[in-house]
Order: C-alpha cells, then sequence, then structure tokens
C-alpha cells in the first residue's frame, strides 16, 4: 500500500482533485455564462417595458425579488 502519507495525497488523493476540479470548472462554467446570458436578455426587457436600468447582474442574482416587486406595484394601482 503506501508508505507513508505524504506519498498517498501525492499519488491518489491530489491528482483526483485535480481532475474533479477541472470537471466541475468544465460543466459549471457554461452553465453559469448561460444563465448569465439570459439574465441580460431578461434585464433588457425588463428595461425596456418598465423605463428602469438595471444590469445583467442585478437580474442573474435577484430576478425573482425585482419581478415579485414589479407585480406588487402593478396590482397595487
Amino acid at each position: 500500500m503506501w508508505e507513508t502519507t505524504k506519498e498517498f495525497f501525492g499519488e491518489i488523493l491530489l491528482p483526483l482533485l485535480m481532475i474533479l476540479s477541472i470537471m466541475v470548472i468544465l460543466i459549471i462554467g457554461p452553465i453559469m455564462g448561460f444563465c448569465y446570458y439570459g439574465s441580460c436578455k431578461q434585464a433588457n426587457i425588463y428595461n425596456e417595458q418598465n423605463n428602469t436600468e438595471y444590469t445583467c447582474s442585478d437580474f442573474f442574482w435577484a430576478s425573482e425579488q425585482i419581478n415579485q416587486q414589479t407585480q406588487t406595484i402593478k396590482l397595487s394601482r
């Protein structure tokens, strides 16, 4: 087996963690990019319809809150 803990980390655990990290980046990276792109489209449409200046980042992180706020305002009129 492994003579020392250092050999275990160097030969097994470290390469395994590196491979898993690369796989996660390759899978999650494109998904996050696609979601951010969708948020930009959503922000552009929302800004045109409601005369606001929300950014892509605003919609990426808080689109549900922004949409709820608008619905509340429209219902109260």
